[in-house]
């Protein structure tokens, strides 16, 4: 515990109380005491509450973090959310008439970071890998008949969270249904629609949204292993709704990563195989980004939580002004590479119409890729490359454009 003498806010206070001259009625300041409650609930959050005597008679604030905002103390406990894990050094300080005292702790903050699921960025189907949702309920999707055959398990392919499908007898295939949101899709247009699913030699099969204009895939009999079933249309809607019609076969099977892409070919299963670390870019915090560097234009580099491709980080480029390509420049971690084997970078970018490209390490034996045009919508632009160093460097050069535009899901993988 420290005594501190805080002449500004001691002469706020002796203003405050000028109304009296009595010094019998001024309250005597004791050292201030408190406690501290983690949430049981809220990770992050914490509960501190003043149980100094009489505090009712002084001025009271908290300072949660060192050199923070100062808050001020309320009747009951004062509420605070860390968004980082650490040593958090809290103060109290209490203010009379002649004097001013603090008391301080150290906690230690955990907070846990969220799982990010590895996912196919081309998927359309929002929520098709089914980790979103409580209990039986999957976030996205509505089971339009037979819906308490449904059921969440934690056998899962991806995600830690699956679907699980009890029928006690043969049915209808449409007794059964688990049907996604609509997603918009072009009319003419080619669509491949996967799931993965094991069982006992169930069927299952897909449709689009039951109605006059819905169209039906084949059967398909599950296996005992895992495995990818595959259905290609040609949209006929604006917006299609996917459906698995499972209610033909008695018994209990499992499905999960439930995927639609444009064209005639199924994803494979996601996976990370990335040799970049931190390509998500979700590892760090404000504006800094672990594993990448800001060579140049560093202030125009920053995060975005909001409009992300997938996780809870993406980054931003706001640039104020057409430039030279290096004028703006986010450079990984090397890399072990090969020389002479070829690797294929890929990253997800959209906003303005701003020129992009791929080079390796800014130096005298670095490789450029072409100019890419960024869209208003998500999109992969992939470049392709022979390594001539045992180290490489990916740098994204972004400085050529004016204009706001957003990258995620940057990987790099040896062909």
């Amino acid at each position: 515990m420290k005594k501190y003498k805080i002449l500004g806010l001691l002469c706020l206070f002796m203003a405050f109380c000028s109304c009296t001259n009595n010094d019998d009625d001024v309250a005597a300041l004791t050292q201030p005491t408190f406690t501290v409650t983690e949430s049981a609930e809220n990770p992050g959050v914490y509960s501190f509450e003043n149980t100094t005597p009489n505090k009712e008679d002084f001025y009271s604030y908290w300072e949660f973090e060192v050199a923070g905002n100062k808050v001020a103390d309320k009747a009951g406990a004062v509420e605070y959310k860390y968004k980082e894990s650490g040593s958090k050094f809290v103060t109290l300080t209490m203010v009379s008439v002649g004097d001013a005292l603090q008391t301080s702790q150290t906690i230690d903050v955990i907070v846990p970071v969220a799982e990010v699921i590895v996912t196919n960025p081309e998927n359309l189907l929002l929520n098709g890998y089914l980790a979103e949702g409580d209990g039986d309920d999957f976030t996205n999707w509505s089971a339009y008949n037979g819906g308490d055959n449904i059921f969440a398990t934690t056998d899962a392919l991806i995600g830690g969270r699956a679907a699980t499908i009890s029928n006690s007898a043969d049915a209808d295939p449409w007794s059964v249904q688990f049907v996604s949101d609509a997603i918009e899709t072009v009319v003419g247009e080619q669509y491949t629609v996967s799931f993965w699913g094991k069982g006992n030699g169930e069927v299952v099969r897909f449709s689009t949204k039951p109605d006059a204009s819905a169209q039906y895939g084949p059967d398909y009999t599950l296996t005992s292993e895992w495995q990818q079933y595959t259905w290609t249309i040609t949209a006929n809607e604006a917006a299609t709704n996917i459906s698995l019609d499972m209610g033909k076969s008695a018994g209990t099977f499992v499905i999960d990563v439930i995927e639609v892409v444009k064209g005639d070919t199924a994803p494979a299963l996601p996976s990370d195989t990335s040799l970049i670390l931190n390509g998500g870019f979700e590892d760090g915090s404000g504006n800094d980004f672990t594993n990448w560097g800001k060579y140049n234009g560093g202030d125009f580099i920053v995060e975005e939580t909001s409009d992300v491709l997938s996780g809870a980080r993406a980054v931003k480029v706001s640039n104020s002004a057409a430039g030279d390509p290096w004028s703006v420049q986010f450079v990984s971690d090397a890399i072990e590479t090969e020389i002479d084997a070829e690797y294929e970078v890929t990253l997800w970018a959209k906003g303005d119409p701003a020129v992009i490209r791929y080079s390796t390490k800014p130096d005298a034996t670095a490789k450029y890729g072409p100019d890419y045009t960024i869209t208003a919508d998500w999109a992969k632009y992939t470049w392709t490359f022979v390594a001539n160093e045992a180290n490489t460097n990916i740098s994204l050069d972004m400085g050529a454009s004016a204009g706001t535009f957003i990258i995620d899901d940057l990987k790099v993988e040896k062909k």
